[in-house]
Parts: structure tokens; sequence; C-alpha cells
């Protein structure tokens, strides 16, 4: 069976070769690795532009300030000395070509103070995350989203990415909703158990399967 293409298949190649941007595919790879890099000097170049947003899950869009408030308010380094973000998958988007795509997972340990509290000496392992950065012409970042969890299954943060995953698995999660694992409503818990319930009768009674289908037949004529 290897070797088959499904239906709808893109051919990323030459949707990319369409492109009227004027930074090559393997230059914006390499603008976002250098982005990155920079956030370790000691005083990092801007490479924001004036009109940059942040986009994650449940927080923002924030504009450029606000985006770097957010960031120191946190204390992230100090309370994750050597969390490691684990890089990886670095590509650009086919439907948008000033677009690049990567994913992280973070893994490592609280040993330092964060938001005014103790270390806890507890180990994090986040679930694969989809991060973006986008640039404009001059080859400044006009956009950047985070914490777009791919597996919530995985890891030991309840499904949550971004800071939020790593506050919670140290114990230290926020009290709202958005901040902790994710956990469906009154309403729409009570008719997934009741969709489970009428599956397992159907499974269970074929009979009953059958002279309700023979119904819902003879309504239809």
């Amino acid at each position: 069976m290897i070797g088959r293409v499904p239906p709808g298949m893109l051919d990323e190649e030459k949707a990319l070769q369409k492109s009227t941007f004027p930074i090559p595919p393997d230059d914006l790879i390499g603008l976002t690795k250098a982005w990155i890099a920079s956030a370790a000097d000691e005083e990092p170049a801007d490479w924001l532009a004036d009109d940059f947003r942040f986009v994650a899950p449940v927080v923002g869009p924030f504009g450029k300030d606000e985006f770097t408030d957010s960031l120191k308010s946190f204390e992230l380094k100090k309370g994750f000395p050597e969390l490691l973000s684990n890089y990886h998958h670095f590509r650009v988007d086919p439907f948008e070509p000033n677009r690049v795509w990567f994913s992280i997972k973070y893994t490592g340990t609280n040993t330092g103070q964060i938001m005014g509290r103790p270390a806890t000496g507890k180990y994090v392992e986040s679930p694969v995350q989809a991060h973006s950065v986008t640039f404009n012409e001059r080859g400044e970042i006009s956009k950047l989203t985070i914490g777009y969890v791919l597996d919530k299954e995985t890891g030991n943060t309840g499904g949550l990415g971004g800071v939020f995953g790593l506050l919670y698995a140290i114990g230290y999660g926020l009290p709202f909703p958005e901040a902790q694992p994710y956990k469906p409503s009154p309403l729409y818990g009570t008719l997934m158990q009741g969709n489970k319930a009428i599956q397992s009768f159907f499974k269970s009674n074929s009979d009953a399967k059958k002279a309700i289908q023979g119904f819902l037949t003879s309504i239809g004529k």
C-alpha cells in the first residue's frame, strides 16, 4: 500500500514556487532560527514590526508593547533556568509563504522561584506544540502564534500549552478555567454521555437497531 497518494494531496513544492513573497523559504527559516537564538542575548535586537500581533489559544491578540510586558511578568527564566524548548520541524506554510511553522516540546525542572513562589523541584514535559512566525517584506515579525497543543494526552501539563501548561505542571496553575485542563461543560458532557449510551445500545442489540432502521425507512417512504 506504500506509495499511494490520498485524494486532495497538496504539492507543497509547487505551491511555494508560485509565491511572490521576496524572501525565499530557506531564508525565512533561517530568520526564524536567528530570532529564536537572539532571545538569549543580554540585549535582544528588536525584530517586531510596529503592527506586530501575538496570538495564543486563549490569550491575545496582543500588540508589541503588551506582549513584551507580559513575558517579563512570568519570570520563566528564573523559574526554569535550564528549560529546553526542543525546537524542531521548521517549515514554510504553502498557503501563507511568509509564515514559518515549527514545533516545540518543553522539558525541564522548576529549580528557581517563580511569580514570588518557591521552587517545587517538579519536572515538566509538555505536549508538542505548534508555533508560527509571520514576516513582512522587510524581514520583521508581524505575527507570532504559540502554544497550540497537538496531542493533549501527552506530557504532564494537563494538555495545556505555553506558560499555562508549565505552571499547571508544577502545581501553580492559575485560578481560571482557561489555565486549567479542559473539562466539558455540563450540557456538552451530558450530550456526549447520551451519545455513548445510544451507540452502546445499538452495538449490543442488533434487533433493536434493525427495527429502528426499518421504522425510519418507512417514515421516509
